[in-house]
């Protein structure tokens, strides 16, 4: 299946890239994406989902066409 990726902030400037057609196997989660584009790190700092702009958690199931934003946390006073 292909899904839509968005990225953001210093994740995007990260990866090189702010939108992106990713294939996944069927039925592959959240975490999948995370593992195949190699952003575990950012994952245990915070990084936050949303699915068709709905959050999501990283256990969330992906499906052909989906958007799939990655939120890097933020900071700052």
């Amino acid at each position: 299946m292909h899904i839509e990726v968005l990225c953001f902030g210093p994740l995007a400037e990260a990866l090189g890239w702010k939108s992106r057609q990713v294939r996944l196997p069927d039925a592959a989660r959240i975490i999948d994406l995370v593992s195949q584009l190699g952003i575990e790190v950012w994952n245990s700092a915070g990084l936050a989902f949303a699915i068709n702009g709905e959050m999501a958690t990283s256990d969330s199931i992906l499906t052909e066409g989906m958007e799939v934003a990655l939120l890097p946390p933020v900071s700052g006073g």
